[in-house]
């Protein structure tokens, strides 16, 4: 028997870019901006603290330029998660989930269903506070998650869940 290994011509290999995806929840979006915010203020406070217990950092161009650095990563920040926040979706097809991130760094994940062990939905208290959950989908040989697809509604993490567990076991696994 002789192996055969062909290639595949590049122009009828299907594209991830043209699957319509759905868009995360809008809440979402402030979501991240309360918690850079967070991140903004801790950041601020501990330069505060600086300014009162190191007196090298009293003076006037100090402050100047922590304040100047301070306003330019908060003015990053906040531009960086609403250019990103556009970008981020997901679509569920037949056999696999898309997920879709980032705006600098673009990240588009596929997860087979066949290769999914195991999902859970996570709920930080912001997430609580908005209606918002993470979903989580585990494949084998990692002890993290391969996928999150956060910013979703409770109840479509909830779904989308008990809907992918009944898929994985309906389906078996593939042999490799």
């Amino acid at each position: 028997m002789n192996f055969l290994n062909e290639p595949v011509p590049t122009e009828s290999l299907p594209r991830v870019e043209a699957v319509p995806l759905q868009p995360l929840e809008p809440a979402y979006r402030k979501v991240l901006r309360i918690q850079s915010l967070i991140v903004m203020v801790v950041l601020a406070v501990i330069a505060v603290v600086l300014f009162v217990f190191i007196e090298k950092f009293r003076e006037p161009l100090a402050i100047g330029i922590t304040a100047g650095v301070w306003l330019l990563v908060a003015a990053a920040r906040f531009y960086l998660i609403e250019k990103s926040y556009v970008r981020k979706g997901y679509a569920i097809r037949d056999r696999d989930i898309i997920y879709r991130s980032g705006w600098f760094i673009r990240r588009t994940q596929t997860c087979p269903f066949n290769r999914i062990q195991h999902s859970t939905v996570s709920m930080g208290p912001l997430e609580r506070a908005y209606g918002l959950a993470t979903l989580m989908l585990y494949t084998a040989g990692s002890g993290a998650a391969d996928m999150n697809i956060p910013g979703l509604t409770q109840e479509t993490a909830q779904s989308l869940k008990e809907w992918i567990n009944k898929k994985i076991a309906d389906e078996p696994a593939e042999a490799i």
